[in-house]
């Protein structure tokens, strides 16, 4: 059961000229008493035996039998008032009123209600880490699956390696690994195709274009993007710059990348590609896919930025060292003590990587509290109440994320 947040604007607009009863005695009932006084509160109804045929002294209402209302739908509007919202929601409802139309939640337990809906969420992850091949389920590089049930969430190793970016591909999925290359792999996690990518190119990010019908891939070692048909099968390649060509050195960091109609958008850890020399000019970068030459820049000061992705015609970005989600034009959504890196949206939550962050001497000054642990943090943007689902310590890394479905 879906509980909208609900404002005095909601009750006048469903009121319907029916009288208002209060559904739990206590304080919630008194608070919203003092909201809705403008309108008819007829009375306070309980299911508390003890309180029946009394009265709330507070706000000069009686106290009666929930049965009083049953069948008369048409006759009264109800707001509940009390935290156990969800079990008077359903007892309401075998008294065939309607969630929406004939009763609500208080605007006052909207707050208790945000909570509550990201404490029973339910959902399936699939993350990736770049670590070291080990042995063990928990934690090393390779794909995982995360599944959380309210309180409770497990996770284990599906599929080994170095792995590094995902995006789901039709049904299935495709990722990147340093030894596999590119694979693609099913919902059981069994991988039904994979090819192998130049040496020494260490691929990272991949995205895929269903009007060209291509994939690209970041190559961090060779400061260019590798273009491959829906086959995997090498079509073209676009570099950065000319100082790899030059220099025959990594110079940018590019590292993930996200496709929207004609345009690949790559995040990097510098434009001038002087990270090298501890200039972090992050940006991202965009990518003509028509001419397949590099645009320009569309957002700039970033400080070792992943995962730039679009989420219903939004443009987000985590600017990692700084443990910012950024959004909404590029303006901070949320600050996170933590290396963010790994991005992924369900429509209703964000949930975000974090990686133990290797570099929290560069944050001093900055921020007073880097933390090291690793886990995924789900964000409800508007709110900005969150919770963290910690991972094994050993975990050290997490790059990329997908909602499994």
């Amino acid at each position: 059961m879906n509980f909208s947040k609900y404002s005095i604007k909601d009750i006048a607009n469903n009121l319907n000229k029916r009288k208002i009863i209060l559904f739990g005695a206590g304080d919630i009932a008194q608070k919203t008493y003092r909201i809705t006084k403008d309108f008819q509160v007829s009375f306070i109804i309980d299911n508390a035996e003890n309180l029946w045929n009394t009265a709330d002294d507070t706000i000069s209402l009686n106290i009666k039998d929930p049965s009083i209302i049953k069948k008369k739908y048409n006759k009264y509007f109800i707001i509940i008032c009390t935290t156990s919202y969800r079990e008077v929601a359903n007892q309401l409802i075998d008294f065939n009123y309607e969630l929406d139309k004939d009763f609500i939640v208080s605007p006052i337990l909207n707050d208790l209600r945000t909570i509550d809906e990201i404490e029973q969420l339910e959902r399936k992850l699939i993350f990736s880490s770049g670590a070291p091949s080990v042995s063990n389920k928990y934690y090393g590089g390779g794909i995982y699956l995360l599944e959380l049930k309210k309180f409770k969430w497990t996770y284990s190793k599906k599929i080994d390696g170095n792995c590094y970016g995902i995006i789901k591909y039709k049904s299935n999925y495709i990722s990147i690994d340093q030894s596999i290359g590119i694979f693609e792999f099913d919902q059981n996690f069994k991988i039904t195709r994979s090819k192998k990518l130049p040496s020494f190119s260490r691929p990272h990010g991949v995205a895929y274009s269903s009007k060209y019908e291509e994939f690209y891939i970041c190559c961090s070692y060779k400061d260019e993007i590798l273009i491959l048909d829906k086959n995997f099968n090498k079509k073209k390649i676009i570099s950065i710059s000319d100082k790899f060509k030059n220099s025959k050195v990594p110079s940018h960091h590019i590292n993930d990348c996200e496709v929207y109609d004609d345009y690949l958008y790559v995040s990097m850890f510098s434009e001038s590609g002087n990270w090298k020399l501890d200039v972090y000019d992050g940006c991202i970068l965009q990518i003509d896919l028509k001419k397949k030459k590099v645009d320009k820049a569309i957002v700039r000061n970033l400080w070792m930025p992943h995962n730039p992705k679009i989420f219903n015609g939004n443009f987000y970005v985590n600017d990692s060292l700084r443990g910012n989600l950024l959004g909404n034009n590029f303006n901070i959504v949320s600050n996170f003590k933590s290396f963010t890196r790994g991005l992924a949206n369900d429509g209703s939550y964000f949930y975000i990587g974090q990686s133990k962050n290797r570099n929290f001497s560069r944050n001093i000054g900055i921020t007073n509290n880097t933390s090291i642990d690793s886990g995924i943090v789900i964000l409800d943007e508007k709110s900005k109440v969150s919770r963290f689902l910690q991972l094994s310590p050993h975990l050290s890394e997490i790059h990329s994320i997908e909602i499994y479905n």
